[in-house]
This record gives C-alpha cells, structure tokens and sequence, in this order.
C-alpha cells in the first residue's frame, strides 16, 4: 500500500477537495483505496459515507486501540472523521506509534490509502506525515496563504528529517486559482521563481462545478455538458499526470 497524505497546516487551500478528487481518481484505475479522514471538519466524511463504502472504524480509533484489519469495500473505503479525535491532540506522543502500527496493519488490504488533515499542526497531522510515502501540499495563491509555505515546508521536511527519511514530498499544488486575478498571477509568477523546485507546474481553477461535482459523490471529469467541468477535469488529469510521474506511476 502507497500512502498519500495531502497536507497545508493552513486552512483554505482545498485540502479535502484534492485529496477526494484523489481518490476518486485511482478508484476508477480499478484500486482498492482506503481514505482516512483526519479533518474535524469532515466534509470527505461527509461526501464518501453517501457514495462509498464506510468501515466500522472510526479515525480516533486509530490511535488508541490495535486495529487489526479493515475490509475492502466496492469503491473508496471510509475510516470517517470523528468527535473523539479532538481528545487526540492531548493525548501523549505514544497515540504515534499506535497510529503508525494501525496503518502498517491495514497496509496488506489495500492499495494506496489517502490521508486528509486538519488545518493546524498537531499530533494528526505528524501522525499522517510520519506514515506517509507521499505528501502533497495544497496552496492558494493568496498573500496570507504564501505567508506560511515557509512554515509548512518546516513541517514537512522536518519530519522527513525526524522520523520519516523515506517520506517523498511531491509538491505544492495552486489550487482554486482566480485566472482573474491580477495578484494571483503575480504570486504564482513569483511562486515559480523561488520554489520552482518544489512546485507542482499545474494549477487548479476556481469553478463551481467542482464542489457541485462532489455533492453529487462523483469527480469533477464525470459532470457531462459542462464547459467548466470539462476544464476543471483536464486540470486535475494534469496536475495527477504530474503527481504520479512523480510517484512512479500508478502500480498496476
């Protein structure tokens, strides 16, 4: 199982709507996919226990109790965000090594398995870093938003330093992106020349039909006889085009 955690301690940059978009993306490649959902606010909870398969797992158990499988499900299967995982961040370190050891457990039934976080730093999120092969890191080309990557890339790469030297940072991705908008194109210009490097060169557009696409339980590719959803498709099949390159490709 490869797993990929999709990370910003920031909030606003469209974490869960990538990491869903994700998912979806290698469930149609055939993949069995497990999605943790670490995210208080639920919203991949909430749009995956309509369309797709939930366990009888809950995201806090995950850290305070042995977890010795899950079952593969039709679809994306679900370990949901719950209310007992705001006692996690005062819990001790240790809830880490039971976290880690749950993932490795689970690790035989699955393919990849996609991890969204919360927007603070925390024990979840260096939980999802500590076991993730891959993390992804959702931007907004907004002057707040810029004002933390120097933080988050702290993060990230402190904990690769730390606990997780085999952790493979696959980049920052712009995500709801204003083509409006003459700041956004600054920033993204001045993005380009000081982290070329750790950029992703794709973009995703703000359009309405990718939240309208995901109330519907479907990626944004799927919505037919639309003009901004044929776009908004061929930018995440872009930007994945990228990431999996970046990754090896998709196992087969």
């Amino acid at each position: 199982m490869q797993t990929i955690t999709v990370s910003n301690q920031k909030g606003g940059p469209g974490k869960t709507t990538i990491a869903l978009h994700l998912a979806m993306f290698l469930s149609e490649q055939g993949k069995r996919v497990l999605f943790i959902d670490l995210d208080p606010q639920a919203n991949a909870s909430k749009t995956l226990k309509v369309f797709h398969s939930v366990s009888e797992i809950v995201a806090s158990q995950l850290f305070n109790q042995e977890v010795v499988s899950v079952e593969p499900q039709e679809r994306i299967t679900l370990i949901e965000a719950d209310e007992a995982m705001a006692d996690i961040e005062r819990a001790q370190p240790q809830v880490l090594a039971q976290f880690k050891k749950n993932v490795i457990n689970l690790s035989e039934s699955f393919d990849y398995c996609v991890i969204d976080t919360p927007p603070t730093l925390g024990l979840r999120m260096t939980a999802a870093l500590l076991v993730a092969d891959h993390v992804l890191a959702p931007i907004e080309l907004e002057e707040y938003s810029i004002d933390g990557i120097t933080k988050m890339l702290k993060t990230i790469f402190g904990v690769k330093e730390k606990w997780n030297p085999d952790l493979n940072f696959l980049g920052m991705l712009p995500n709801r992106f204003n083509s409006r908008s003459a700041d956004q194109k600054e920033t993204l210009t001045s993005l380009i020349q000081n982290y070329s490097h750790l950029l992703i060169r794709a973009r995703i557009g703000i359009r309405t039909s990718i939240p309208a696409a995901l109330k519907n339980g479907v990626p944004v590719w799927e919505v037919k006889g639309s003009s901004s959803a044929r776009e908004a498709g061929k930018e995440f099949q872009e930007a994945f085009r990228i990431i999996f390159e970046k990754m090896g490709g998709v196992e087969q």
